[in-house]
């Protein structure tokens, strides 16, 4: 091999050489790739091989047993490397990506490093060097010792990335993990609640993850906010995570494949104030773990398969703002509990079989937007709504409504979108919604209403279309 002066490629993976590499490798400067992966090649590891060559495209020295030091150093003037490999190599090897100071000249596109022993001196850093890197599109750093904070700037750097592997590593002073809105697949590693035990916020949001949720996401004890949605989990939440987790304040699981009840029986979210889980497949009973968490805030489990009635507990979580359970097989009357829920602002019982009557006693105060279509409430328009002064979405779609449209409708001087369509209302439409200077959308259609449209409303604006023709007046 030494008397090939213009060898380009050399592959001598899968063999059984063994010993170290010849010297006279340092001179073949026209090498543009070297592929060594699994022979049994060890030794002293030529640094000086690589500070002389220059051409280098691809270099895999995985799977041998190398010993001594490399520096990463010896490769910044390889402008053409595209991937680097060196995996596998027992923990022999001590490899330095920080000294001597060097800036890299090639933009990497797979860089795999395992079982060395890396940055020794520098108490296992993660390579600087990368942090230069734009084009990476598979990065393997398992069983490297490695300490810090997690790189999220590798995963903004780079997003063309496909592979990120960090096994066996445990960044115990991360505290905060957002790599949302990406392209990452495949599953969560089983062990992720040992990787990052001391994490306190965790967004992994809009990506392609799949599999179940980990049940070591109970061993995060100082979790606080994990925002897992618009993925493709399945399976269950993991009781570890709903009992273990004590000091979660926002869930968010929205926009998942996971089923089972809503939340494990013995659940330990005492200091949970937001809690999304609208877009699975959540069946059963509105979850009774629920009552315990006093603080919660906001709750969203639209659009699950939820079946029974709506507990007359729900009155007892007193702080509740938003309310959102539309889209399920909720059914049965009201519960009178509603009225004890002072500081609703949102609340969607849309399209389920919820009805005849709403409790004439619910505090629509403060609340801005009520969503009630498609349900089964009959009688004449709820007269309570009279005093909801700041409403700005009233949806009653739907429904089996009769009688005529009040006339006090047009003091509601905040209301944008009303929504009035397929019920059985009867009678002229009152003058007063001439009042609702602010009203973007009226919807009357497929009603009994008679008479004339009255003429005023040509003059209000609709939103940013004038008159009742620009396609948000339906009469």
């Amino acid at each position: 091999l030494c008397g090939l002066m213009n060898l380009e490629e050399l592959d001598i993976g899968g063999n059984g050489f063994w010993g170290p590499l010849p010297s006279c490798f340092c001179n073949k400067t026209s090498f543009r790739a070297l592929m060594f992966k699994i022979t049994i090649l060890a030794g002293p590891f030529l640094s000086p091989l690589l500070y002389n060559l220059k051409s280098l495209e691809f270099i895999d020295f995985s799977g041998n047993a190398f010993e001594g030091s490399l520096l990463l150093a010896c490769l910044a003037n390889n402008s053409n490397l595209e991937e680097f490999h060196l995996m596998d190599n027992h923990n022999r090897l001590e490899v330095d990506t920080e000294e001597p100071t060097w800036f890299p000249s090639f933009q990497l596109k797979v860089f795999s490093l395992s079982n060395c022993v890396l940055n020794k001196d520098a108490s296992g850093v993660i390579p600087s060097f990368l942090k230069e890197q734009h084009e990476l599109t598979q990065v393997q750093l398992s069983h490297n010792g490695m300490t810090g904070d997690f790189p999220n700037w590798l995963l903004d750097n780079n997003v063309k990335l496909e592979l990120f592997v960090l096994e066996r590593q445990q960044f115990v002073s991360l505290w905060n993990f957002d790599v949302s809105a990406n392209f990452i697949e495949g599953e969560l590693p089983s062990h992720i609640g040992s990787i990052l035990p001391n994490i306190g916020y965790f967004n992994l949001s809009n990506n392609n993850l799949k599999g179940g949720i980990p049940s070591s996401m109970g061993n995060m004890h100082s979790l606080s906010t994990l925002d897992l949605s618009n993925n493709g989990f399945t399976g269950e939440i993991p009781e570890t995570l709903a009992k273990n987790c004590s000091e979660l304040m926002v869930l968010k699981l929205s926009s998942n494949n996971l089923q089972g009840q809503m939340l494990p029986r013995y659940s330990n979210l005492t200091r949970l104030e937001v809690l999304y889980l609208d877009g699975n497949r959540f069946i059963g009973d509105i979850s009774p773990g629920i009552l315990n968490i006093s603080s919660l805030q906001v709750l969203d489990v639209s659009n699950n398969s939820l079946s029974g009635t709506l507990p007359n507990w729900i009155g007892d979580i007193q702080y509740l703002r938003v309310l959102i359970l539309s889209s399920n097989l909720l059914g049965g009357p009201l519960p009178l509990s509603l009225c004890n829920l002072w500081y609703l602002d949102l609340l969607d019982l849309s399209s389920n079989n919820l009805g005849p009557n709403i409790p004439p006693c619910v505090n629509v105060t403060v609340m801005r937007f009520l969503h009630l279509a498609n349900d089964m409430l009959v009688g004449h328009f709820p007269k309570f709504l009279s005093g909801a002064s700041s409403i700005v979405t009233l949806d009653l779609r739907d429904n089996v409504l009769s009688g005529e449209v009040p006339s006090w409708i047009g003091s509601l001087r905040n209301l944008k979108f009303l929504l009035l369509r397929g019920n059985n209302f009867e009678g002229s439409i009152p003058l007063d919604l001439c009042l609702l200077k602010n009203m973007s959308i009226l919807d009357l259609s497929n009603n009994n209403l008679s008479g004339t449209i009255p003429s005023c409303l040509r003059d209000l604006t609709f939103g940013n279309v004038r008159g009742i023709y620009g396609g948000i007046c339906y009469l």
